[in-house]
């Protein structure tokens, strides 16, 4: 039938029956979290009408990064974040990975969602925000840690009160780590808020390596990741930290060479 033809109510009838299939994106709140997955549970909170939206299942949630690293935080029930829906089918590529085409003809379906933690709502905003600094906060600490650009020091900050920088914690360097064979650790900086930990090492390693996996040290338990940490040699990749709290570097290593391993992950 000729739109041209309907009345203006019945126009207006098919521009709302339009929108309301159409979603482009939705606050909402974290259900369930996979961390292996990286894809969670969401329930939008936000109402279409009268009704809720159902419980968006197995949807992929944005952690910044490439292929190789990535920043990733502690994802939690109750955490809100904002839900995106793609414009077509997204099933082919997300169980693929590789250029797909869209499995069914649904646009913009709850069933295409995308998730971005972070996003806070008017009672849940960050308590005395900083403008020049970086934070890494946990709800259920009174404390969390700044970092600014001039400053590379971690510094504990009490909510509503002043902070006071420190190089890591109070650790000493065998409360953190102890030495591998042929190696001596010549720094040693931890700190940690809630499940969060960084670590940041400097070893000596005495004898040259020409290549493999070389093991400098290993973290005291209480101190190790949950799950194996990609870590910085000298700011470049081929580190990591086991579950066992073993930190590896790959490569070549000069005789008596300083190596800095930093890393943050979650604690174990």
């Amino acid at each position: 039938m000729d739109s041209y033809c309907l009345s203006p109510e019945e126009r207006e009838a098919m521009k709302q029956e339009f929108f309301t299939s159409l979603h482009c994106a939705l606050p909402g709140t974290i259900v369930s979290f996979d961390p292996a997955a990286q894809t969670a549970e969401i329930r939008p909170v936000v109402k279409a009408g009268s009704r809720l939206f159902p419980v968006l299942p197995d949807v992929p949630v944005f952690f910044p990064g490439s292929r190789e690293c990535a920043i990733t935080w502690p994802v939690s029930p109750g955490d809100e974040c904002l839900v995106i829906l793609a414009d077509v089918d997204i099933d082919a590529w997300f169980d693929s990975g590789e250029p797909s085409a869209p499995r069914s003809a649904r646009k913009h379906s709850l069933s295409d969602a995308f998730a971005f933690a972070g996003f806070r709502s008017r009672p849940n905003a960050l308590p005395d925000f900083p403008e020049q600094a970086a934070l890494f906060p946990h709800d259920h600490d009174d404390r969390y840690y700044s970092k600014t650009e001039t400053d590379a020091q971690v510094i504990p900050v009490t909510r509503g009160g002043s902070g006071q920088a420190e190089t890591g914690s109070t650790d000493t360097v065998s409360e953190i780590a102890t030495a591998a064979s042929g190696c001596s650790i010549t720094t040693a900086q931890y700190a940690w808020w809630g499940k969060v930990a960084m670590v940041r090492l400097t070893v000596k390693k005495t004898a040259a390596v020409s290549s493999g996996t070389t093991t400098l040290c290993t973290l005291v338990e209480g101190k190790r990741p949950k799950y194996m940490a990609p870590a910085q040699w000298r700011w470049n990749n081929g580190a990591s930290i086991s579950t066992g709290g073993a930190v590896q570097v790959n490569g070549s290593i000069s005789a008596n060479a300083s190596i800095t391993v930093c890393a943050a992950y979650i604690l174990a």
